[in-house]
């Protein structure tokens, strides 16, 4: 391939000469020295065997195959210059794309189906392929697991389970507060109006709690208040966080939940209030974490910038 035998940069000093075939002025224009262009002229005469330009009279002129040259290498250097001056982006209104992310089911449950809407609207030929962080439970880096060897797009999960070797960003942050049925009079009092859910009837009363596949709690930071201290066989355990409401109407079951999957549940069902929890409990804290190879990929930066918008739009004020 004859391009590999020229310094492409003599395509600027051509494109000079084909527009004002003189040597002295173009040395000028470019500001370089007259020998320098002379020197340039013979490599573009020797590689495509032409004069290129023609003494006629006192002046020089194209030559046939220079005039044929011309329009072909201004096509060039116009392209060139379209290709230096653009700045990569990502326009998510045309994009074609899917992301493959990892999370536990109150993300998916809670905060997809917003990323999914915003989607929708603003970007519908980008999808999203869901994994359930349980897949990598057993691994010691979930993280790890997850972008590396799985080849995910995105994880979102504790911080505990994340990878040093990859970006990361606070997404999902929310106290926990306790669901419990209308009807508990442990909770209510005879009259069912005054919550009056202290330590000693938290411990006292079962919880149902949500777990992963192999049976661990998923809200890690309250599995001691809820397993440790309390009677093991007054955990009523789900692997199916969305039936946590539909279980507990008429019994008087606990579930402590993250404070805005539990004011969720129960604007779903009438039948159950939300009371704040009368222990101390670290809030939930989640992140999401991406490919460090990706962290300047511009699809990838728009991508998490839903999420975190999106997160943001789903714990106002928290």
């Amino acid at each position: 391939m004859r391009y590999r035998s020229i310094d492409l940069n003599l395509l600027i000093v051509l494109d000079a000469l084909l527009d004002d075939p003189s040597v002295t002025r173009v040395a000028n224009r470019l500001n370089v020295g007259q020998p320098a262009i002379s020197a340039m002229l013979a490599r573009l005469r020797e590689h495509f065997g032409d004069p290129l330009l023609i003494q006629e009279g006192r002046k020089l002129v194209l030559s046939p195959v220079a005039l044929e040259l011309k329009p072909a290498v201004q096509a060039w250097l116009e392209r060139a210059r379209a290709l230096t001056s653009a700045k990569p982006g990502f326009d998510p209104s045309r994009a074609e794309r899917r992301f493959a992310i990892a999370c536990s089911e109150i993300v998916a449950g809670f905060l997809l189906p917003i990323v999914s809407a915003r989607l929708a609207k603003e970007a519908p030929g980008v999808t999203i392929n869901v994994r359930t962080f349980s897949a990598f439970r057993e691994a010691r880096t979930p993280a790890v697991e997850a972008l590396e060897r799985q080849g995910l797009d995105f994880v979102v999960l504790p911080a505990l389970f994340t990878s040093a070797d990859h970006p990361r960003r606070p997404l999902l942050s929310a106290p926990y507060r306790c669901l419990v049925w209308r009807g508990n009079r442990d909770v209510f009092g005879s009259r069912r109006k005054t919550a009056t859910l202290d330590e000693a009837t938290f411990y006292a009363l079962p919880h149902i709690v949500p777990t992963l596949l192999d049976g661990s709690v998923v809200t890690i930071e309250s599995d001691d208040a809820l397993i440790h201290r309390a009677q093991r066989e007054r955990v009523v355990r789900t692997e199916h966080l969305l039936a946590i409401p539909f279980a507990m109407a008429g019994t008087p079951l606990i579930a402590t939940l993250p404070s805005f999957v539990a004011e969720r549940f129960a604007a779903r069902e009438p039948e159950l209030r939300v009371v704040d929890c009368p222990i101390a409990l670290p809030p939930l804290a989640e992140v999401v974490q991406w490919q460090q190879a990706r962290e300047n990929d511009p699809a990838y930066v728009w991508f998490r910038d839903v999420l975190l918008d999106c997160a943001s739009e789903m714990t106002p004020g928290i």
